[in-house]
């Protein structure tokens, strides 16, 4: 389970972003499970050397399943983050600039 961000903390996350209703219902009707789904995903596209955020958001919401195909590309950045701020992925520069803002895999030691 997704417990560093569940579908409740991420409605609030994009509560103040200026979506489509469409986005919004697609975003309403995600479940842990997906949010999981999701976040694998991500992983999946990393490895150990730095990789611009922005790439692997846009990369990620164009494989997505049929059923993830109204998610905006903003729900991967939230993703990204929600990822960097657990740990489970590394973060690098500032990440509110997905243009220039690098993500990997966790090193080793950590």
């Amino acid at each position: 389970m997704t417990d560093f961000m569940d579908t409740i903390a991420l409605e609030a996350a994009i509560e103040h972003l200026e979506l489509e209703q469409e986005q919004r219902d697609a975003i309403a009707q995600l479940d842990d499970g997906d949010l999981e789904q999701i976040d694998q995903a991500i992983l999946s596209a990393l490895d150990s050397s730095w990789k611009k955020a922005g790439f692997i958001a846009s990369g990620v919401m164009i494989a997505a399943p049929d059923e993830h195909e109204e998610l905006p590309e903003v729900l991967y950045t939230i993703r990204i983050r929600a990822l960097v701020q657990a740990g489970r992925i590394e973060g690098k520069g500032d990440p509110q600039v997905f243009k220039t803002f690098e993500i990997r895999l966790p090193q080793g030691g950590r």
